[in-house]
């Protein structure tokens, strides 16, 4: 009888482990999994697939499997503009992101926005301000003398104030040469801002809560925003400047460098001529698809169908990024690729996007896209049955549906 019942109880462990097997398996399948590969294919973590191969969104290799992209506050830290507070308790940096900035903290960001730090800290700067703390004297010293920043009185900085929205707007625009009271009015620096593309909408005068997370996403996309009367972007300044690297640049998707696509890292890239006569967004979109097929091809996989359904919505996500200035799998009313895909009536298990931005031709954005782990992932995802591809502008998007 003994035996008996320890028979049963060895059956009833290794059926449960065979359940636990087929329920991991099928959630992989599914792209439900914290897998590499799930992230690759769910399609609502493709913030992580968009990354070296198009130089515009996160490092494939620094954002978590189950989806979670690198915030803007995590990629100003890895660039070294966003020091944080201390350490949290796994050792990663407090940056601190739910509590509002305040004016002497806003003040150190615009300083290193604008390149200015090595100089502000080495230099001899002084203001008429009597409430700074010595340790921030340089960085705001410095952008008083570089007209970045006003106090609230003749003698007064009010540093620990925090700081508004309009306000911070303010400081980003005034490194990027514009001057308030000339090109925009202070109270109203977002109507300027969402014009060349910094804040896209987000801030106005009925603006209250303000975080460091949003002053980090304002200081993030100004590092893709024109200085003022030049071609030249905030960011290749700070890389000439040695601030940081163009290849950490571009891994973290920084943006376009000079109105050109953005290298892979350690591939070589030269501009390409463009052709005569560019062909319409159709027949890009049928380039792509062919070329898609014949990667597909060479790794032995089944070809892709066209879905012109799924082709509409890539291509409504292509001209949101394109008309709103963002770029990201993600909209600014938090739609993710699935939600796209549910709500134009399209039913899956399996769900991919991939994105890309200032590529000309469809060769070179197969290329890059294939020479991304996880945008390569998607493509020749064994799950893939239909695709849809979407061109506006510069602006790409590839949806993947099983």
């Amino acid at each position: 009888m003994a035996n008996i019942k320890r028979l049963v109880t060895v059956a009833l462990f290794l059926l449960i482990c065979i359940l636990l097997t087929f329920v991991t398996a099928t959630a992989t399948a599914n792209g439900d999994s914290d897998s590499a590969t799930a992230a690759a294919s769910n399609g609502d973590s493709d913030s992580a697939s968009a990354t070296a191969a198009t130089g515009d969104t996160d490092a494939a290799e620094s954002v978590s499997a189950a989806g979670m992209e690198i915030s803007a506050a995590g990629k100003l830290n890895l660039l070294g503009l966003l020091k944080g507070v201390g350490s949290m308790a796994d050792g990663s940096p407090n940056l601190s992101v739910e509590r509002a900035p305040t004016r002497t903290e806003a003040v150190v960001m615009i300083v290193r926005l604008s390149g200015g730090e090595a100089e502000a800290l080495s230099g001899n700067w002084s203001s008429p301000f009597c409430d700074v703390p010595e340790w921030a004297k340089p960085y705001i010293s410095y952008a008083y003398a570089k007209n970045l920043i006003l106090g609230v009185s003749s003698e007064m900085f009010a540093g620990a104030r925090v700081i508004t929205a309009s306000e911070y707007i303010t400081m980003i625009l005034r490194a990027l040469g514009y001057a308030s009271g000339d090109d925009f009015e202070w109270d109203k620096a977002w109507i300027l801002s969402d014009e060349i593309g910094v804040t896209g909408g987000r801030f106005n005068a009925e603006t209250r809560s303000f975080t460091r997370e949003n002053a980090a996403e304002i200081s993030f996309n100004a590092l893709s925003a024109k200085l003022k009367g030049s071609d030249k972007l905030l960011c290749s300044l700070l890389i000439e400047e040695g601030v940081f690297a163009e290849e950490d640049a571009i891994a973290l998707g920084v943006g376009v460098i000079d109105d050109t696509p953005v290298p892979l890292a350690g591939v070589p890239w030269k501009p390409e001529p463009g052709p005569e006569k560019a062909p319409d967004a159709s027949e890009l979109e049928l380039q792509v698809l062919f070329l898609v097929n014949k990667e597909r091809e060479k790794a032995g996989l089944t070809a892709l169908i066209w879905q012109e359904e799924l082709a509409a919505v890539a291509r409504a996500h292509s001209k949101d990024m394109a008309i709103r200035s963002y770029f990201n799998h993600i909209n600014p009313e938090g739609l993710k690729p699935a939600d796209r895909k549910r709500a134009a009536g399209l039913v899956f298990v399996y769900s991919a996007e991939n994105i890309a931005r200032g590529y000309k031709t469809a060769e070179s954005v197969v290329a890059a896209w294939m020479n991304s782990p996880s945008h390569k992932s998607a493509i020749l995802s064994e799950h893939a049955v239909k695709i849809g591809i979407g061109v506006y502008g510069v602006y790409w998007t590839m949806n993947l549906i099983g």
